[in-house]
């Protein structure tokens, strides 16, 4: 609370050394270590009187009261520090706060208010001190002149008898005593601090009910402990409560109601409701209680049989209250003490009359007590009867709890212990720790092979394992003594022993009376799974309530310790408050939303992420503005406020590079998600390189392929709602991961079992695969076996647990079974496209390229490393993608640029211009409905072999010298034989052979496939080739013709491309070139898969071109 205002009421305790977090150890623990009271070490005897060693124990004596612990884990301590936070200052000190700072605003200057005066004098109207003694003349500060105002009439005659107007300060000219005098007259001062007390009031009335109850209800408990109050007057208090006993939660105060057994009253003084005080009266006797409330509680009792009550008994009340006796004024008694009328809520009585108290203190100021600066009183003038409450929630250590959660939540290694060490009492009286008792396989002294030497039998190989188990994890791993297979291992044994270190280590002297095979029956006979959640389930049921409260508890805590240490500002605790108590009402609220964020994981298939929700990371947000706070579970900084969801993100990021952050955000996630989720979190940090991406050119392939990479990297989350409160919600959570922790570390028989007959099958599937390829019956058995895999790893990942590998087993298995339902059409299949590609494996046979050694060894890395760009092409029009294949600088040679047509095409060139002549290499067939394509405008095409022949390889490198002589050269107008074609047919059958129609100005639309390989003409032959053409050598006998090269590329899931697509791309592209040299084969498709199509050689010779 702000302690400052309460220094009386909280005797001398000093909360500042109590307002700290615990030690950063606690808040990266398991969820609710930060829950656990550290040990508190009192000093020894001789600093018994140090101030701290006092504070504590008179905090361990206000965190026992019974009142306290009902606070625990409630809103209301929220809702108290609301109210203490915004409570009104005194009057004098509002009163002293607006004058400074009119005069600073009036004259620019802060004003020292103590150190001007301003003399009065009177004649006629002295000030008469109580011993008789006049005083004629007076001097007053601004300071006391300012709080006068709340006595008009004494202002006024200070105003009339103020010295001459002269001036207060020589360097301003313009404060003389008038100005002063009419700036306090104009001020509203007093009228704005009644409207902040009324709004005070609007606001937090129902709060102020609350605590008033709470310190009734304490000031009950210490009256009843010291032995104040019998049981009839404790029972008639609680009636007042509306109570049949001591509550459990807060809210029972307000729901309660009375049973009417008692009258409950007011006390008016002069008219006016006495605060802080009520009678009682019991309906079927006599017995009446005076109740006082305030940091000093009291109680009247007395017997009135006759009269309604004894005024006497109310007055000597009032007298040992020290409160009324200073506020309280009597007058004239015109009327005297009286009671009001009966009320069924005394609370709201109260309430009313403690607010009409604080509004007529600004009307009935005395001006004594102004001029003298008495104002000591004035603190507490509204926080009086709740002065206790206040003080018991000052005192409370929100973030502690003595419970040891972590301790108590069942484990499967607990409830295993627990288990095994009853069987050990039962069968064997034997009282020791199934963790200290292990069970292991003795190696014999010898072993003998099973079959013989021709026909082994490893096939059905197994050797135990020899590592020791403790009986305890032994039956969480649902371990089998299987005796060896294969072989004969003649002295091999299971043996029981006992190690007291609990390391595993057998001495003959350790074994224990006790048989293998009959712990093996044990661990078969234990359903350990339901077992453990039944346990879990009963745990949760009966702890769920203390488990929330407590989890309610350190939020409120830490939500203390945040707004103290300035990690929280005042309209983030306003809105956690209001979102507190919505929740607390289970009363949704209309503008706030409780919300939890996650990280998007892998879950091991393509296409496919998860987004677990992250537990200790609540987001609360306001439905009209754009930012909101953060709540993070056990970590150093609490709450964090945000300003829009930028910087939300920013904070996770830098968070996630602490690892103490990372550890304790884990702490709330089930195991099964702590290796993947930190890999997202060291991605989020930056600490970790993220791995390369699929393709840069292609970048919607990540999202496919990782989408949780992609996503960490664009720093996105997932939210999630949260429908009810947070400590239920996180108390949730902490039981569904308990619950996933006990499903992945314990084995099932089920899953033993399927274990057991996947590795059957599996390897039966194995035996037969040899055969499958000879025998049908053989395949038909292993594709059998193969769906019986597939079977059993369906059955595998449908168990309880974290099945990621199973499910991408299951997914291996689909794919298994269907190559293997392929596998006998895949030879007729690979023929098939293979005659379809490649006309005849002898009519182009690549040229066999040496290894390239010593002076070529540069060469090699011509193609290796690509760096795919988009550029514009040399025409500017648009941009294509790109990479270049560097040159050498010691020898001279240009670059060679090699560009993406499309999605199948793939253009050489020079790095630095075009080319006027084309060649494209490639495969080449037609189809019996492949039509016919027009001749680009402008361009001319040559051939290297008839229609319908195949064409045996001239060699790329030959025809870009000219040394191969064309067969036919075909434009838009007229088509012509080569200069070495022999005598043609007439027409129209030479415009067939040469053309592949008739018609012309056209020719046949060939399909074009991809024609290079790494064996012959591979890109790295190709760059040569062109750097050549484009910059012959000194001396070479190659033409000054420069000449690019166009070659297919083989896409997954695309159709070949024609003639007709590659003078469309070329168009697309912007691209022209005056020749199109076609190096591929002309003939059809169906009569090179039968074998039959004519090859043809293409003749030597030249066919000049001009540059």
């Amino acid at each position: 609370m702000n302690d400052s205002i309460h220094p009386s009421a909280l005797n001398g305790l000093n909360f500042n050394i109590n307002d700290a977090l615990p030690d950063p150890a606690f808040s990266g623990t398991p969820p609710f270590e930060e829950l656990a009271r550290p040990e508190t070490v009192l000093p020894s005897k001789p600093q018994a009187d140090a101030p701290r060693t006092l504070n504590h124990r008179r905090l361990a004596q206000l965190s026992a009261s019974p009142v306290a612990r009902l606070l625990v884990g409630s809103v209301t301590v929220l809702r108290a520090w609301q109210l203490d936070l915004e409570l009104p200052p005194p009057i004098h000190d509002h009163l002293d706060r607006c004058l400074q700072a009119g005069l600073r605003d009036e004259y620019g200057q802060t004003l020292d208010l103590d150190a001007i005066h301003i003399g009065f004098s009177t004649d006629h109207a002295p000030e008469v001190h109580s011993n008789g003694e006049e005083r004629f003349e007076r001097r007053l500060s601004l300071r006391q002149l300012g709080r006068a105002v709340l006595d008009p009439a004494a202002f006024l005659a200070f105003k009339r008898c103020a010295e001459p107007d002269r001036v207060l300060r020589d360097d301003l000219p313009g404060f003389t005593i008038n100005a002063f005098f009419r700036q306090l007259i104009s001020a509203r001062w007093t009228l704005e601090y009644e409207q902040t007390l009324s709004h005070f009031w609007a606001r937090h009335r129902d709060t102020w009910q609350t605590l008033a109850r709470l310190s009734f209800l304490d000031g009950l408990c210490r009256l009843g402990a010291r032995k104040r109050i019998d049981k009839e007057g404790y029972a008639l208090a609680l009636d007042v409560l509306g109570l049949d006993a001591f509550p459990r939660t807060v809210a029972q105060l307000r729901q309660g109601r009375r049973r009417r057994g008692s009258s409950v009253c007011g006390i008016a003084l002069n008219g006016r409701i006495i605060p802080g005080v009520f009678h009682l009266k019991a309906r079927h006797t006599g017995h009446c209680y005076v109740h006082v409330l305030g940091q000093h509680p009291q109680c009247r009792e007395y017997i009135s049989d006759d009269a309604p009550w004894r005024a006497q008994s109310v007055l000597d009340a009032l007298n040992a209250s020290e409160w009324h006796r200073l506020h309280l004024q009597p007058g004239d008694f015109e009327q005297g003490l009286t009671l009001t009328e009966p009320v069924d809520d005394v609370f709201t009585l109260l309430q009313r009359a403690q607010e009409a108290f604080c509004t007529a203190r600004l009307e009935s100021g005395d001006a004594h007590e102004l001029l003298e600066n008495d104002t000591t009183d004035e603190d507490d003038c509204v926080v009086m009867p709740i002065l206790p409450a206040l003080t018991l929630i000052g005192a409370l250590n929100h973030w502690h709890d003595p419970a040891q959660m972590p301790q108590r939540v069942p484990t499967p290694l607990k409830l295993a212990n627990r288990i095994m060490r009853k069987w050990l009492k039962h069968q064997y009286d034997l009282n020791l720790d199934p963790r200290q008792v292990f069970i292991r396989y003795l190696r014999g002294t010898s072993t003998t092979p099973w079959g013989r030497p021709s026909i082994a039998a490893s096939n059905v190989m197994f050797t135990p394992d020899e590592t020791p188990v403790a009986l305890d994890q032994a039956l969480v791993d649902n371990l089998r003594l299987r005796a060896p297979q294969g072989y004969d291992d003649h002295g091999g044994r299971w043996v029981v022993y006992a190690d007291p270190s609990a390391e595993g280590h057998w001495t003959s002297r350790n074994e224990l009376p006790i048989h293998a095979d009959e712990v093996d029956t044990c661990l078969a006979s234990v359903d350990l799974l339901s077992l453990m959640h039944r346990r879990l389930e009963r745990f949760w049921r009966g702890q769920r309530e203390a488990t929330e409260r407590a989890l309610c508890s350190t939020l409120i805590g830490q939500a203390l310790v945040s707004l103290k240490s300035g990690g929280l500002s005042i309209d983030g605790f306003n809105l956690l408050t209001a979102a507190m108590q919505a929740a607390e009402c289970q009363t949704p609220h209309a503008s706030l939303q409780w919300s939890t964020l996650g990280f998007y994981v892998s879950t091991g298939l393509p296409a496919e992420s998860d987004c677990p929700s992250c537990v200790g990371l609540l987001l609360l947000r306001h439905k009209d503005r754009p930012g909101g706070l953060l709540f993070q579970a056990g970590q150093k900084q609490p709450f964090m406020e945000f300003r829009d969801p930028r910087q939300l993100t920013a904070h996770l990021a830098h968070a996630a590079g602490d690892e103490q952050w990372r550890r304790t955000l884990l702490n709330h996630m089930p195991a099964r998600h702590h290796a993947r989720l930190t890999y997202i979190l060291e991605l989020w940090a930056g600490t970790r390189q993220p791995p390369e991406p699929v393709s840069v050119l292609r970048p919607w392939l990540e999202p496919l392929y990782r989408p949780h990479t992609h996503k960490a990297r664009q720093h996105t989350l997932c939210e999630m709602q949260v429908d009810g409160p947070p400590a239920a919600f996180i108390c949730q959570g902490l039981q569904r991961n308990s619950q996933y922790d006990a499903e992945d570390s314990i084995v099932t028989d089920r899953e033993v079992a399927l274990r057991n007959w996947t590795r059957l099958a599996e390897r039966l599937q194995l035996l037969l695969a040899p055969l499958a390829l000879l025998i049908p019956a053989a395949s038909i058995a292993s594709l059998t076996a193969g769906a019986a895999t597939l079977a059993l790893h369906v059955q595998a990942a449908r168990l309880p647990g974290d099945r990621e590998a199973e499910r991408r087993q299951v997914l291996f298995a689909i794919l298994s079974l269907g190559l293997l339902q392929m596998g006998p059409a895949t030879p007729r299949l690979l023929r098939a496209f293979r005659g379809i590609s490649v006309s005849n494996p002898l009519t182009r046979q690549a040229v066999p390229v040496p290894p390239s050694r010593g002076f070529n060894s540069w060469l090699e890395r011509s193609t290796a490393s690509r760096k795919t760009i988009l550029k514009p092409f040399f025409n500017d029009l648009g941009p294509l993608k790109t990479w270049t294949v560097a040159g050498n600088a010691t020898f001279g040679t240009e670059p060679v640029r090699a560009w993406k047509l499309g999605r199948r095409f793939l253009l050489w060139t020079s790095e630095h211009r075009q080319a006027r002549t084309l060649v494209v290499s490639s495969h080449g067939y037609y189809l019996p409905w492949s039509r016919t394509s027009a001749v680009p405008n402008g361009t001319e095409l040559r051939t290297y072999a008839p229609h319908g022949h195949s064409l045996v390889d001239p060699s790329l490198h030959r025809v870009v010298s000219q040394k191969v002589a064309p067969y036919s050269m075909l434009n838009d107008t007229h088509t012509l034989p080569g200069p070495r074609t022999g005598e043609l047919p007439g027409a129209p059958d030479a415009d067939i052979l040469m053309a592949g129609t008739p018609l012309a100005g056209r020719i046949k639309n060939y399909t074009l496939a991809k024609f290079q390989s790494d064996r012959y003409e591979s890109y790295r032959q190709i760059s040569h080739i062109v750097r050549n053409s484009h910059q012959p050598s000194p001396g070479s006998d190659l033409p000054a013709v420069a000449m690019d090269v166009m070659t297919v590329r083989n896409r997954f899931g695309m159709p070949n491309p024609s003639l007709e697509d590659l003078f469309a791309e070329l168009h697309r592209c912007g691209i022209h070139y005056d020749r199109i040299l076609l190096l591929h084969c002309r003939c059809s498709a169906l009569s090179s898969l039968l074998g039959r199509a004519p090859e043809f050689v293409a003749p030597p010779g030249s066919s000049p071109i001009t540059p």
